[in-house]
């Protein structure tokens, strides 16, 4: 019978000779690439860059001279087939401009869910009420009466003060 090498033991195996505990170490090199990219994702994720204001492809805004910066809001972007609340589908623009009212249920429900969300997270004492704002990303081809609609609901629901989002024509003079 042929007997294999008998492998000395280490320090830590001969320490921990009655022990079943089985403990990992990760190595500092390990744990600065996790939080650098831990970092990284809050960053990306969370920044209050106002100026990355969503679009969608195949929507041009209007072009405007209007020198003020847009600010971080909830965005309302109407296309030429839907309107989104922050990304969210909820209303088909055909059905909407059928309906002969000015307000749009789907919009009004999901900006009174906003407004909610927006008030519980508000700290007036901190000086940081809620403001009711909102952002309108509207295609520059979109008829007059669906912008109406869309900004008369947005006014229902609490979000009176509305800013239109256009794109900065340099000005000639």
């Amino acid at each position: 019978m042929r007997r294999s090498p008998i492998r000395p033991r280490s320090r830590f195996s001969e320490r921990r000779k009655g022990s079943t505990t089985v403990s990992t170490v990760l190595t500092l090199t390990s744990l600065v690439d996790l939080f650098t990219n831990l970092v990284l994702f809050l960053l990306y994720n969370f920044s209050g860059d106002a100026s990355a204001i969503p679009s969608a492809e195949r929507m041009k805004l209007p072009e405007s001279l209007a020198q003020l910066t847009p600010q971080t809001t909830l965005t309302v972007m109407i296309t030429q087939s839907d309107i989104l609340v922050d990304g969210v589908k909820v209303a088909e623009i055909p059905q909407v401009l059928k309906e002969s009212d000015l307000l749009i249920p789907a919009l009004k429900k999901e900006m009174d869910y906003a407004a909610e969300r927006g008030k519980y997270f508000a700290n007036p004492s901190a000086g940081k009420p809620f403001e009711g704002r909102v952002t309108i990303l509207g295609d520059k081809n979109i008829p007059f009466r669906l912008l109406e609609k869309v900004m008369y609901t947005c006014s229902q629901a609490e979000f009176g003060q509305i800013d239109l989002a256009v794109i900065q024509k340099e000005s000639t003079g």
